[in-house]
């Protein structure tokens, strides 16, 4: 594409317009990162917290960069384009470049506290059981077209990352494009550029306050995802926040309460499921999603409505919901733990709304005591550090504090910070090793308690500082504990 056609996407934050004649020249790719520039690239400036590109501006050139778009004046005859928001440009761009991919693609995003995860894995999973594969963005992993899965540092990627994988889900055939949307990926503008079909929103709970400084500002930043929706596009949100959505759009709740569009009732936990009939306009379907908890019930209903209002079969929808095996580190069982003869989940719930709806879900199914080995991240959040602690220590009968994820901060000061939570006697740890933390929990555990190892979940490095990340999966570290300790015993009989 030829820079001058490429521009027109940014014409209404355009400050100042340098072409130098050059405007007939073609634009081979898009590209933010000075590692990766090429000749013929578009380079885009941004001023980040550690690091602005605008000051290496020499270098990109000499790299082969053709065009630049910057945020603040450059001293250079160069072929450039002055925008007041770079990262807007950059999402702008991006979707011209890639030919607006998402206009081809029944295009999903959901953000949300909790459950993003659990409902996009479920959307991805139903579509690729109706129709042929699309593409999946989130937490645990991406799934480009089933051919091409890895993880990523981002739950939401940046624009350029976005809009590729869209457009090379749509060159092959792909029909979907399901992805988790952050709070932060929607404050930075990373998604401004794509329409959705559906834009659906989980809950609202307290989380990164260290980012949004104020609950009033996380909670209007997550709304933005409505204001992206496709003309025909469906906005889902669950009865609990749905007065928070004043927005012209077509507004679909679901929940338990009477006003819902899709209405939970009869609900049964079980061990290793969720059975409930969800009541709406197209009938009562009886439903079953594999994960236990009201939360995953809600998680469910969340993706049979979109679909269902997207114009799919409502009972093929409900029975390829029946299929889905979860997530994981999502309310994962570890099977091993039979041979203890308790039960031991691991599950990412690390802030206090989450640790609460896992932490219910356990009461229901634990036949003896719940034993919660937890611990806050680094560089998040520090207010909900005692929160947590206060939740934990409500609904378990012995609580361990222990190391999560430091991120350079001071793994033992963030420890004190969430210990200040514990409620007067509650019996308690302190095992800053989080090996030997989750090893104490099994030996105190006797036979049907319940052992709970939150806030990991499927991650499988400790990161102590930039420099220091630790191989650590929370459930391959239980089943090492487990065998060993069945070893042992069995020696000693």
């Amino acid at each position: 594409m030829i820079v001058r056609e490429l521009v027109k996407a940014v014409n209404d934050i355009v400050l100042s317009l340098s072409l130098n004649g050059q405007g007939e020249l073609q634009i081979t790719g898009l590209t933010n990162r000075s590692t990766e520039v090429a000749t013929g690239n578009l380079f885009i400036c941004h001023k980040g917290s550690r690091f602005d590109s605008h000051d290496i501006v020499p270098e990109i050139i000499k790299k082969g960069a053709s065009f630049l778009v910057v945020e603040r004046p450059i001293q250079l005859n160069f072929p450039h384009v002055l925008v007041s928001d770079t990262r807007l440009a950059e999402a702008l761009l991006a979707a011209r470049f890639f030919g607006y991919p998402f206009d081809d693609l029944i295009t999903i995003g959901v953000t949300g506290t909790n459950g993003k995860t659990t409902s996009v894995h479920l959307f991805h999973h139903v579509l690729n059981l109706l129709e042929s594969q699309g593409s999946m963005l989130g937490t645990v992993y991406y799934d480009i077209l089933g051919e091409n899965r890895f993880h990523h540092d981002n739950t939401t990627p940046g624009a350029i990352e976005i809009l590729r994988a869209m457009r090379t889900t749509v060159d092959r055939g792909g029909t979907h494009f399901v992805m988790e949307v952050s709070s932060h990926s929607l404050a930075m503008k990373r998604v401004e550029g794509i329409r959705f079909d559906i834009a659906a929103l989980t809950n609202i709970t307290r989380d990164h306050l260290d980012y949004h400084q104020t609950f009033e500002d996380y909670v209007k930043t997550k709304l933005h995802i409505f204001d992206l929706l496709k003309d025909s596009g469906v906005a889902l949100i669950s009865d609990e926040y749905e007065h928070l959505l004043n927005k012209k759009v077509k507004k679909i709740i679901y929940g338990i309460s009477p006003k819902s569009d899709y209405r939970i009732v009869d609900i049964d936990i079980q061990r290793y499921g969720t059975k409930f009939s969800l009541e709406s306009r197209h009938g009562t379907f009886e439903c079953q999603i594999n994960i236990p908890g009201l939360h995953n019930a809600y998680n469910a209903a969340l993706v049979i409505a979109g679909l269902v209002e997207l114009g799919y079969d409502a009972k093929s929808v409900v029975e390829a919901v029946k299929t889905f095996e979860g997530v994981d580190g999502r309310f994962q069982f570890i099977r091993e733990g039979t041979l203890l003869g308790i039960d031991i989940v691991v599950d990412f719930a690390h802030s206090p709304d989450a640790l609460e709806k896992t932490l219910i879900t356990a009461k229901k199914l634990a036949s003896g005591r719940i034993i919660t080995v937890f611990g806050a991240g680094g560089q998040a959040d520090k207010g909900k550090r005692p929160m947590m602690a206060e939740v934990v220590c409500k609904y378990s009968d012995v609580s361990i504090i222990t190391t999560d994820d430091p991120r350079g901060e001071d793994a033992e000061e963030i420890l004190l910070e969430v210990e200040k939570g514990v409620p007067a006697g509650a019996p308690y740890l302190v095992i800053a090793d989080r090996r030997e933390a989750i090893e104490t929990a099994l030996t105190l555990a006797n036979r049907g308690d319940m052992v709970i190892v939150a806030g990991r979940g499927h991650e499988e490095y400790q990161i102590f500082s930039d420099e220091k990340k630790v191989p650590f999966k929370d459930a391959e570290e239980i089943k090492k504990i487990i065998l060993r300790e069945y070893e042992k015993d069995k020696r000693h009989v």
